[in-house]
C-alpha cells in the first residue's frame, strides 16, 4: 500500500465519522421514541406521574437535559394516553456546534385488553 492509499483511507474514515455525527440524533430519536411508546403504554394502566418518571429516566439515558415534566402528558377517561416531547439535539465536531436539530416526538396509546385471558 502506498502513502496516497493510506491518505485516501484516512480521509474516507474521517468522512464517515463526520457523517455519523449528523445521523446520530436521528438514531437516538428512533430509540427514544420506542422508550416514550413504552412509557405511554405503561400510562394506560398507571398514573401520569409514573409516566413522567419513566420519561425522565429515558431522557437521562440519552443525555438529554429534560425531565418528564417538560413533556405534555395527557390521559383521558378512556385511558387514551398522549405524550408530546420536544428537545434540541446538537451536532458537535471538535467542540464546535455545527447544527442543532429541533426534534419533536408525539406518541398516543390506548389501553388494550387481552380477551383471551
Amino acid at each position: 500500500m502506498s502513502m496516497s492509499d493510506l491518505i485516501k483511507i484516512f480521509i474516507g474514515l474521517c468522512l464517515i465519522l463526520f457523517g455519523w455525527q449528523f445521523a446520530d440524533p436521528y438514531w437516538d430519536k428512533y430509540w427514544l421514541t420506542k422508550e416514550i411508546e413504552k412509557a405511554a403504554t405503561y400510562g394506560t394502566k398507571r398514573d401520569i406521574e409514573q409516566v413522567r418518571g419513566l420519561l425522565t429516566d429515558s431522557f437521562a439515558n440519552y443525555g438529554i437535559q429534560k425531565t418528564g415534566n417538560d413533556c405534555y402528558v395527557y390521559k383521558d377517561e378512556r385511558n387514551f394516553v398522549t405524550v408530546k416531547c420536544e428537545y434540541d439535539a446538537k451536532v458537535e465536531v471538535f467542540g464546535e456546534v455545527l447544527h442543532t436539530y429541533h426534534i419533536k416526538i408525539q406518541v398516543s396509546k390506548k389501553e388494550e385488553f387481552n380477551k383471551f385471558l
